[in-house]
């Protein structure tokens, strides 16, 4: 299971480096991978804490290319946020998703690390 862990983060951070270069469908590639990885892990704090990151950095990516995608991302990566009780992702979901309730969504931002 550590494997698919370290997995799913290498997939991340290939997905930010992505993602800071313009390369959406390269980043969108990766943060897939980093979900499938983790659907294969049970379910813990860190794959939980992974999971919110990677479907929140997807939202921000997808946004202006996929908007339904996205908010599904959104909600998903939200939702882990809560459960997880890591200050700085939740931080981020509730940001993210205030946002887009006042219909101004940001896209990327600077987005914490584990």
């Amino acid at each position: 299971m550590k494997e698919l862990l370290y997995s799913a983060a290498n997939h991340y951070k290939q997905g930010k480096t992505c993602a800071e270069q313009g390369d959406i469908k390269g980043a969108l590639r990766a943060y897939s991978d980093a979900i499938t990885d983790l659907h294969a892990v049970k379910p813990q704090r860190m794959r939980d804490v992974l999971l919110a990151q990677v479907h929140l950095s997807r939202y921000q990516v997808a946004l202006s290319s996929e908007p339904e995608a996205a908010l599904e991302d959104l909600r998903f990566g939200y939702s882990y946020a809560r459960t997880t009780k890591e200050p700085q992702v939740r931080d981020l979901a509730e940001s993210l998703w205030a946002e887009h309730l006042r219909g101004r969504p940001q896209i990327l931002p600077s987005l914490p690390t584990i």
